[in-house]
């Protein structure tokens, strides 16, 4: 009974990291991959070397670059730099996503033709027009961050409609969802103060930080239990400082250092993107509102095209599933535009509780990980249609014991991005090894804090809740189109095995499984950009289980019908 509780507890540690699809409270944007940077001029002046200059001045002000991921505050700094700019009449940025899941960040500038000394310091003491900034100078920013959503979530046959199989022994588990319709609705407030202020000026060199809070709650009959919670916490509580030059013969760099609560992403989040925990206490188990770890040192420095970071990452865990797990990690990327990437990242824990189990009842844990990772990305410069692909491999070994877990995924696909639509067919297959009870060695993926968008590593909306890219194959047909101007619709189809029938430290009631077809999911997801302030989202999922489940726990299952609607604003 002891050891069935702790699969139990793995199982569920790897459930309340999923989300549905990313509601960040910072941005719904915050941590997507950045494509490309382009800039469009208006009003230029007729002096063409005067026209070449204020377009130089302008995008060494806005230390952004592909590849990297969007940080709504930075950018709102940098834009702000760029109107403080005294040939500068306007200047503003939207985001347009990309059939590869990534966004292109699009900065339009009209230039006012001549010099101008107008102040455009903004401060709300003498302004209130200028909410939520509470000061804006040529080189600092202070300002308000709000956020508010609210999402319905409705099942029919959850779990198959055989929830009791695959929930047994859950303590978390008080008339959880199951056979026929049952629904619910969550949301959550965030509201926050963040700042940046130059110091140096020959170094551009800036101290800045910030601080938020999130409220969050869910009524209704949702996954796992049907009582209604309401729960406050800090979400960002960070500092450091940032800063970068271009240099003469057209070099430039770049660096930062931050310490605190804060989010990381790693790549595009195939090994770490959901550093915070949500659901149980803290409500909001799809609606996914909180990112951040509970402590993370990140340093980095970009010369040219070339980036390196080191960090040190401690999760924001659930208080029932605190594992004390420590991460520590170097990362390698090189950039050639927005057209190629190749990245490497070697990470290590130190410590941790994190369990491991084998057939035979010994139970080992994460303490002494190692990750090797490599990953490649390519695609087409941005409005050009052609091939785009993405390719990442890891491998895993422990140095307290013989472990030698390994993973991979391949992913191709055609943007026809000037027909209409701008339609992308991708396919993509994913490789996350089991544990094989024949060898001696530890096998079984450890999936870390991987998750994200159903674009990225949530597995199908529903599937996701059986199994977490652990002893687990992916086949993913995608197809992303845009019938109309800021309207985005995503249909996926999925078919997901196990490479091995043990699936020990996985799902309980599939601890040993009978068949190896966990089954298949359609999903279709529609997004509806309809400024930056306003976001929303649906999301329908239709999955049929497989030989995995249905040979392994007997009875009748259901397929499993799944409806998600939600609706964000934010300042």
């Amino acid at each position: 009974m002891k050891l069935f509780v702790l699969f139990l507890f793995a199982f569920l540690f790897g459930v309340f990291r999923m989300s549905a699809q990313s509601n960040n409270a910072q941005s719904v944007y915050e941590g997507e991959r950045i494509q490309s940077v382009l800039f469009a001029y208006g009003h230029q002046p007729a002096d063409s070397l005067k026209a070449v200059r204020q377009k130089q001045l302008v995008e060494e002000a806005f230390q952004v670059y592909p590849y990297t991921h969007f940080n709504e505050f930075q950018v709102t700094y940098y834009m702000s730099q760029i109107k403080n700019l005294p040939f500068v009449e306007e200047a503003s940025y939207h985001l347009v996503p990309q059939g590869d899941g990534s966004y292109d960040l699009q900065v339009s500038v009209r230039l006012s033709g001549e010099d101008e000394t107008t102040s455009r310091q903004a401060n709300l003491f003498e302004d209130i027009k200028a909410f939520p900034v509470i000061y804006s100078g040529p080189h600092s920013l202070l300002t308000f961050k709000m956020s508010a959503s609210e999402m319905a979530y409705s099942n029919n046959n959850a779990w198959f409609a055989r929830p009791a199989p695959l929930l047994d022994g859950n303590p978390l588990a008080e008339n959880p969802a199951g056979k026929g319709y049952t629904a619910w609705l969550e949301g959550f407030a965030m509201g926050g103060i963040y700042g940046i202020v130059r110091i140096v000026p020959k170094w551009n060199f800036h101290l800045y930080g910030g601080a938020g809070y999130i409220l969050s709650f869910s009524a209704g009959r949702e996954l796992f239990t049907d009582k209604s919670r309401f729960h406050g916490e800090v979400e960002d509580a960070f500092a450091g400082f940032i800063g970068g030059k271009r240099l003469a013969e057209d070099h430039e760099y770049a660096y930062s250092v931050l310490y605190g609560r804060k989010q990381f992403v790693l790549g595009n989040g195939w090994l770490i993107i959901n550093t915070s925990m949500n659901g149980q206490e803290r409500a909001g188990l799809q609606i996914n509102p909180r990112w951040a770890a509970r402590r993370l040192f990140l340093a980095s420095l970009r010369w040219d095209r070339v980036n390196f970071q080191a960090f040190q990452l401690r999760p924001n865990e659930l208080p029932i599933f605190y594992s004390h797990t420590i991460l520590n990690g170097v990362n390698f990327e090189i950039n050639r535009n927005d057209r190629f990437q190749l990245g490497a990242s070697l990470l290590h824990s130190p410590r941790s509780e994190v369990k491991y189990y084998l057939p035979d009842g010994t139970v080992l844990n994460r303490k002494g990980l190692w990750v090797y990772n490599l990953r490649l990305y390519g695609n087409q410069p941005a409005g050009r249609p052609g091939w785009f692909y993405k390719t990442e491999g890891g491998y895993q070994t422990n140095s307290r014991y013989k472990m030698r877990a390994y993973a991979w995924y391949a992913q191709a696909g055609w943007s026809f991005a000037d027909s209409p639509g701008r339609p992308a067919l991708s396919y993509r297959f994913a490789y996350f090894s089991g544990d094989n009870p024949k060898t001696k060695a530890y096998e079984r993926w450890d999936a870390l804090y991987t998750g994200g968008t159903g674009e990225q590593w949530v597995q199908g909306s529903n599937m996701y809740k059986i199994v977490q890219n652990s002893n687990e194959m992916s086949h993913l047909l995608q197809l992303v189109y845009s019938p109309v101007s800021k309207l985005q619709t995503v249909t996926q189809l999925w078919s997901f095995m196990a490479p091995q029938s043990n699936n020990l430290g996985g799902n309980p009631g599939l601890s040993v499984m009978k068949g190896r077809y966990y089954g298949t999911e359609l999903n279709l997801t529609v997004k509806y950009f309809y400024s930056r302030q306003w976001y929303f989202h649906l999301n329908t999922a239709f999955t049929v289980p497989g030989s995995a489940v249905k040979k392994t726990i007997p009875g009748d299952f259901k397929n499993w019908f799944s409806l998600m609607a939600f609706v964000r604003y934010s300042l």
